[in-house]
């Protein structure tokens, strides 16, 4: 039975539109708990997400009147670098920065900004860099002009008063001079101060601001970030802004791994990984990929308002797209074909005709082309949106080494398991393909999931088994376009209402997957359901399964309900599934930790019967084992388990309501033994 007075959750999709709150009795009558679906995080933070909302990456490719293109680096006479060495970000902070409240400007400061850098500057070299950067003025009235031989540029009339680098007023220490040419240019050269300064022994100037602006207000996300300036020689970002929502930035240590990568995919987009820059990509000898003009531009696309990109670097492609009622369709993508992205894509996915790897294709401006695509690289760190685990995968790094301007240091890439060996089957066809065809076998139909989302929750784990999680199926208020409808049949929906079926990801196409989700109370966030952060620890009172959160925590698969007892009261809680359990790897193979009792796991779908005492109450479940090499690099061979498991725990009387009580029943018999014994002798 359902405890008494507990609550049950209601849960949201991550994709921006909410499932209906279902209420249920309340906890105590003046809060009422959720239970939320991680928002889409690639810029956004986790709230309660409104049908309006996008909770999308939205990386807003910087107009041409925002970019400095070509511009000189001053020659450093003293000292030149070596070619090929770790790139140097230099960070300089704006005053909004100093004016947050001190526990944010500590966050980021000494926490968020510092730790990005760190793992970016390990992870990529700089190729051909030398000299200090000094950046170009911008010009009063955007016009300018460039004289034959001459590397800079001269304003027509005026420079501007200020010189931004996206809403960052740059510091005049960091400018060039001045350089004008007349209203009826016969006359030019530079005016006003000297040359300053610049930024000595940095690769890359990040001005980093909390501005409340504008994209803060209307586009609910935590951060954006783009480059500003390109110098002229290899057309490499020199400078770019990070400007974080000051509303937005959560110091909760749960928020904290999210938040770090937020700023790494930014910095990211700033670096290289933006559709504004494909057209300056160049290849290993730093021949540009897509052909310039006279001025050194590639050709101008005005309808996208970006450099055109060639074919060397984007290519446009049709794929079969399977959907329901037997049809299919033809379905437009474009891959990015640069020759490491090509090679690491293969090996990934294990298809060896892979043209390249696909870029997202919905999500709107900002979202489409300038991230990978989600239904194929669900949790890699550069697709369009945050739903769980983000990890820099070794695609990624090796996009960035393909721009030309940087080498990658591989052992720097964190493992993805989504889409791992899949085969081309995954990679090239529609989820509704793969879906079938493991059906068909009688296979698990993973990384998809099919299970609706029902009252109570039926809860799984994350695919890297890291997590719990709840499979984001759900039903739309209207008809998902043809081309992502893809269910003949679901457990207990009318034939007539399948198109409105779908996963709760718009930009994973409508693929449903089982997602990682968190707790609100009244709005305010609680904890994730992310195994391995401490701060995830549910209460003792609400703790039914005896999980256990820690960085040595998986998930694991609950073969029953688990159930609080003590005397004559049973609780048991309604959603149910999976939970967090700590592990650790032996020369006999898994163990699984329950409270302080241990487990061993002989075989993979062993079921564990747990019977523990915690808190005054016994707990009571089923734990299906996962497999050892899941988590431990040495196993022995899968065996059945004992006939009886000797490290389960002792009976538990249900009804002594107290362990202290035991144990003194127990001293109280062992105390009486000598003495009766000493009475019988006499005797």
């Amino acid at each position: 039975d359902a405890a008494e007075g507990q609550s049950k959750m209601a849960a949201e999709p991550g994709g921006g539109r909410p499932w209906p709150c279902r209420r249920c009795r309340p906890l105590l009558a003046a809060f009422t708990a959720a239970l939320l679906l991680l928002p889409l995080l690639g810029c956004g933070r986790a709230a309660v997400l409104s049908p309006s909302s996008s909770s999308s990456c939205r990386h807003r490719v910087p107009s041409g009147d925002e970019v400095v293109y070509q511009v000189p680096l001053k020659e450093n006479h003293v000292l030149k670098r070596n070619v090929d060495q770790q790139l140097r970000i230099n960070i300089t902070y704006d005053r909004s920065v100093e004016n947050l409240l001190p526990e944010k400007r500590h966050l980021i400061k000494s926490k968020l900004f510092p730790q990005a850098i760190s793992y970016l500057e390990k992870t990529f070299q700089v190729r051909k860099s030398r000299g200090t950067i000094l950046l170009s003025r911008q010009c009063a009235t955007n016009q300018y002009l460039r004289r034959k031989a001459d590397p800079h540029r001269y304003c027509r009339g005026a420079c501007a008063d200020h010189t931004r680098c996206g809403p960052v007023i740059v510091p005049v220490k960091h400018l060039q001079q001045c350089r004008v040419c007349s209203e009826n240019e016969w006359h030019c050269g530079p005016t006003g101060l000297p040359d300053q300064e610049g930024v000595r022994d940095a690769d890359f100037v990040l001005y980093v601001s909390a501005l409340t602006t504008e994209r803060c207000g209307h586009e609910n996300i935590i951060a954006y970030a783009a480059y500003c300036q390109l110098e002229a020689e290899m057309d490499r970002p020199i400078a770019g802004y990070a400007n974080l929502c000051p509303n937005m930035i959560s110091t909760q240590a749960q928020e904290f791994v999210g938040m770090l990568s937020t700023v790494k995919h930014e910095i990211i987009h700033a670096l290289g990984f933006s559709a504004g820059l494909f057209a300056f990509y160049r290849d290993d000898d730093g021949k540009p990929l897509t052909a310039r003009y006279a001025d050194g531009l590639p050709p101008f696309n005005e309808s996208l308002g970006l450099y055109q990109w060639s074919n060397k670097v984007i290519h446009k492609a049709v794929r079969l797209w399977d959907i329901r009622g037997g049809k299919m369709l033809r379905h437009a993508v474009h891959l990015l074909i640069t020759p490491r992205v090509v090679e690491e894509a293969r090996k990934h996915f294990n298809c060896p005709i892979l043209e390249g790897m696909e870029l997202e294709n919905q999500g709107g401006m900002g979202t489409e082309l300038n991230h990978w695509e989600k239904r194929l690289l669900e949790n890699e760190a550069m697709t369009g949106s945050h739903t769980q685990n983000r990890v820099f995968s070794r695609i990624t790094l090796a996009l960035m080494e393909d721009t030309g301007w940087y080498k990658a240091n591989y052992s720097m890439a964190e493992k993805l398991d989504w889409g791992r060996n899949k085969g081309c089957d995954f990679v090239m066809k529609s989820c509704k393909f793969w879906i079938d065809q493991k059906r068909q076998k009688r296979q698990l139909i993973s990384p998809y999931c099919d299970t609706l989302r029902s009252n109570p929750l039926q809860l799984t784990c994350r695919q890297d088994q890291r997590a719990v999680a709840v499979c984001n199926l759900q039903k739309f208020p209207k008809q998902l376009p043809q081309e992502y409808q893809y269910f003949d049949s679901l457990d207990g929906v009318p034939a007539e209402e399948l198109p409105y079926y779908g996963g709760s990801v718009e930009i994973a196409d409508y693929c449903p997957f089982s997602q990682e989700f968190s707790w609100h109370l009244s709005g305010e966030f609680q904890r994730s359901s992310d195994c391995r952060i401490i701060e995830n620890q549910p209460d003792p009172t609400k703790n039914y399964g005896a999980e256990k959160y820690g960085p040595n925590s998986v998930c694991l698969i609950q073969k029953s309900a688990f159930v609080m007892e003590q005397c004559r009261r049973k609780l048991s809680y309604p959603d149910w599934g999976s939970g967090c359990y700590q592990v650790s790897c032996s020369p006999q193979g898994l163990h699984v930790w329950v409270k302080d009792t241990v487990y061993l796991c002989s075989r993979s779908g062993q079921v564990l019967t747990v019977s523990i005492q915690m808190n005054g109450w016994i707990h009571i479940g089923n734990l299906i084992c996962p497999a050892c090499s899941d988590f431990c690099d040495s196993c022995p061979p899968e065996r059945d388990p004992p006939a009886s498991n000797l490290t389960r725990a002792a009976p538990i009387d249900l009804c002594s309501c107290s362990s202290s009580l035991v144990v003194t029943l127990w001293l109280l018999m062992a105390n009486l033994i000598p003495l009766l014994t000493g009475l019988f002798l006499c005797a």
